[in-house]
Formats: structure tokens, sequence, C-alpha cells
């Protein structure tokens, strides 16, 4: 797994994991915006053998305990990246000062795996007519200006990692030790989000005290590209606690 790292100088680490059908580049304003963090930011890479979010999860937090340093890790997840981060402070809580979870998925769906694989192979294809791939990133809020990295960066992604993120994401549950962790988590979720992404942060916030949850007015599933300003500022009022 590829992680780059921003404003090496910077003591305090912020720790970004993108969705999935998008990769690191969509933290690019929130690299800039946060100039005075060290900002790390991962390529999660579905296309790898027997990968797995536990996997994922296990290899994110062999590098934190090895490259954080001596100052304070947060760590900031989207969709997908929500679901490794929460297996990540589930593990191992004291890591972490605080932790943002944007749109998480943690109700299980019951899809049978013939039908994703059947749904992905008939559509994947399709991926590569640029209309198509338009449609596609208007459902998942990218701006206009990064259609083009959005496009040439899907015409990367293979069939079989799109399935095993699809099953990955369905699949995923709140990790047993949740409900038993003390450490700040902040849940978002869009407005315009569907119903069970609401019910996800829901049950987050039912399971574990130390965990808040914010209805996002007027967003969709794509709150840190949709609206970065509103994003940043509300990220910044949190990591305002932990300064050194």
């Amino acid at each position: 797994m590829k992680i780059s790292t921003y404003h090496d100088h910077q003591e305090q680490t912020l720790l970004f994991l993108h969705g999935g059908g998008v990769g690191g580049w969509m933290w690019r304003k929130q690299i800039v915006d946060f100039k005075d963090y060290r900002c790390a930011v991962a390529e999660l890479d579905f296309g790898a053998e027997n990968v797995s979010i536990e996997h994922l999860a296990n290899q994110l937090l062999n590098w934190a305990e090895k490259k954080k340093g001596n100052g304070k890790l947060s760590l900031i997840g989207f969709s997908i990246g929500a679901q490794i981060a929460l297996q990540m402070v589930s593990k191992q809580p004291e890591l972490f000062c605080f932790t943002m979870l944007n749109s998480p998925l943690t109700i299980p769906v019951n899809l049978p795996k013939d039908i994703i694989r059947n749904t992905v192979h008939i559509v994947h294809p399709l991926i590569k007519i640029r209309s198509f791939a338009a449609l596609q990133a208007r459902s998942l809020s990218i701006p206009i200006e990064d259609f083009d990295t959005y496009y040439q960066h899907s015409l990367q992604i293979s069939s079989m990692a799109v399935i095993k993120m699809l099953e990955e994401n369905m699949q995923f549950s709140i990790p047993e030790n949740f409900p038993n962790i003390k450490t700040d988590i902040l849940v978002t979720v869009g407005e315009k989000e569907k119903k069970i992404m609401k019910r996800s942060a829901a049950k987050l916030t039912n399971e574990n005290p130390y965990c808040t949850s914010l209805l996002i007015a007027d967003i969709g599933h794509g709150f840190p590209v949709e609206q970065p300003l509103l994003f940043n500022n509300l990220l910044r009022q949190k990591l305002a606690d932990y300064q050194l």
C-alpha cells in the first residue's frame, strides 16, 4: 500500500482514507488547507490477492505504529475508508486522539455475491465510456474539475477489485470491541443520503457514548469533496481540542 505524506516538518499527523471508486486525490483540498499538520494519504488497493477491510486496517495500523512520530495522530475516513478507519480505531484506540468517520455503512446488506459479481461484469465495461463515467461521477459528487482525474483512475480499477470492494463494503458490521473503546469519534452523514446510511450513523452513536454524529444539510454521499470548505472547517474545529 502506498502512503504519501505532505508537510513532513509538522508534528501532528492526519491520516486520510479515501472511498471506493476514488483515490487519494479526493483529499487534495484538505492537503492544501491543513499545511499546519503532517498529512498522510493512503492509496487503498482492493486489487491485491486476499485483500479485505481487516487486512488493510492491519497494514495501516502497522504504518501508524512505526511512522506517526511523537505527535498526535488523527484518523479521517470516507465511505469504505471510514469502515477501515472504524476497524482500526476499534483495534487500537490508543493510537488515535480523534477519528472522523464520513458516511460509513455499518449495517450489512444481504445481497447474494452472484448478483454483485454479475452486475459488475455487466456494468464495468461501461466505465470506459466518458458519458457513463460522468453520470457515475455526479452520483459520487465529484467536482467537475476533478472529473478527468476520476475518469483516469476508474480506468485502472479492475472488475475484480470493484467486486471485492463492494463485497467488503456491504458485508461490514460494527467491530465487536467498538462499544468498549474510549476515544473521540465523530460520524457525519449527508441529509440526502440513503436511509441505511443514517441508520448506520445512529447505530454507532447508540453503541458508544464517546461517538457523536452530525447530519449535514443539503449533502449527499460525498461530504469531503462536495463541500470541502465546510468539511475542513468542521474538522479543524474538532482538531482544536487536541492542539499541542
